[in-house]
């Protein structure tokens, strides 16, 4: 079984920071965060800071643990730092041009037999794999929203990626406690091509005035015993990042992942949800 000593994460936001607490409490290992800049730097450290926090107030960890976790923890806004890193997962905006751009300076920074992981729900990872040096060291995983509850990991294997990267990822991710299914390179993959048609025909049922935000919500979690809505998951997931997967998707795979006008109108209007305030929901 490979073991990760070190462990990098470039990109500190919501999926980023999820990513590097669950490193921290379920491994051993060092984890480095890397951040473009200063103030990215600073969003990065309040995000996982509350991470942590949590179970302190609730009693569930001690301050003496959750000191253990912080003091394995670095943030840098230098790639170069995470030379020492046995994997990497990169965990920036969902476009593929800034990716590709990540995973260049990621292949010449890091160790020839390091992991390089990239935690999209839906864009080519032979795409991006195909920037790297080494491209069969490349390969997805799609850690879902929020990290430390959610119990899956989709493996996504590009056409470059070669048997000993995808069991690393599989060791990686039973370290940190998570089951996984291991995916084709295809847009949308297993889980964002099936749970973007839902979503996607949830907000064309309000837009039309089939049922309201409630009304859509509740049949579908008390239908099919869902956790939550479909318009509840969209704001947590963020009103733009939905738009930009459906309009992906609609040019790979179809008119059938076409949003919404009524998507566009409220990315628009800067309703995006949960890290806005205001999305299908008010928070």
């Amino acid at each position: 079984m490979t073991t990760f000593a070190t462990v990098g994460v470039v990109g500190g936001g919501t999926m980023g920071s999820g990513i590097a607490y669950e490193v921290m409490r379920k491994t051993a290992a060092r984890v480095i965060v890397r951040e473009v800049d200063a103030p990215a730097l600073a969003r990065a450290q309040a995000l996982i800071t509350g991470y942590v926090e949590r179970p302190v107030a609730k009693g569930q960890v001690t301050r003496a643990v959750a000191d253990g976790w912080l003091s394995r923890l670095s943030y840098t806004t230098a790639i170069t730092d995470l030379a020492s890193a046995d994997i990497v997962v990169e965990a920036v905006f969902e476009d593929i041009a800034l990716k590709r751009d990540v995973f260049h300076q990621l292949s010449a920074a890091c160790r020839a037999d390091a992991v390089l992981a990239s935690n999209t729900s839906g864009l080519s990872i032979t795409t991006i794999a195909a920037a790297a040096t080494q491209p069969e060291r490349v390969i997805g995983l799609h850690f879902f929203n929020p990290v430390p509850a959610m119990k899956l990991v989709e493996i996504i294997r590009a056409y470059q990626t070669n048997d000993a990267t995808i069991a690393a990822a599989r060791d990686f991710c039973a370290a940190l406690g998570k089951e996984t299914v291991l995916a084709k390179d295809y847009p949308g993959f297993i889980t964002t091509r099936i749970g973007m048609i839902m979503l996607a025909e949830a907000v064309r049922c309000l837009e039309e005035g089939v049922g309201t935000v409630q009304d859509i919500d509740t049949g579908i979690k008390l239908g099919y015993n869902f956790p939550m809505g479909p318009l509840e998951l969209a704001d947590l997931v963020g009103i733009d990042v939905l738009l930009h997967i459906l309009e992906a998707n609609a040019h790979l795979l179809g008119e059938r992942f076409l949003p919404s006008p009524l998507l566009r109108q409220m990315v628009a209007a800067g309703h995006l949800g949960r890290k806005t305030g205001q999305g299908f929901y008010t928070y």
